[in-house]
């Protein structure tokens, strides 16, 4: 679901099959870095 809260897709499309399993794991592998980034970041402006 992370993905569709997020905003990356919208549920239709996850419930449709209009997306496979390997594009919402894409997804969720895209959202963690982004929030390992932006932890970082915060560190480094500490």
């Amino acid at each position: 679901m992370r993905p569709v809260t997020k905003g990356y897709c919208r549920l239709e499309s996850l419930l449709d099959g209009s997306l496979d399993l390997e594009a919402i794991a894409w997804a969720n592998d895209a959202i963690d870095v982004m929030e390992e980034n932006r932890i970082k970041a915060e560190r480094l402006r500490k």
